[in-house]
């Protein structure tokens, strides 16, 4: 499986459209220009694909810390994370 991190930096780029220098480690979906809508469409993609969530309040996030947030989760629950799907 892939990491969680090039999982959601594919998503970035791939779905949202965000170009690849903005993303790094550090970058906040905030920084990212992320509206609370953008942050939810993000979360559900993240939801369908690891079958855990993101702190939902939470806009000053990292990338990295929100890896490692749903790295957690996904052990936490047991589970392999689910096979992602494709993005259009």
């Amino acid at each position: 499986m892939e990491p969680v991190y090039d999982v959601m930096t594919r998503l970035l780029t791939e779905h949202f459209g965000v170009p690849k220098d903005q993303i790094r480690p550090d970058a906040t979906l905030e920084a990212l220009e992320f509206d609370s809508l953008a942050r939810l469409e993000l979360g559900m993609l993240l939801t369908d694909t690891f079958g855990v969530s993101l702190p939902e309040d939470r806009a000053d996030i990292t990338l990295a810390e929100a890896a490692e947030h749903l790295t957690a989760a996904v052990a936490a629950a047991g589970a392999a994370p689910l096979p992602h799907k494709a993005v259009r």
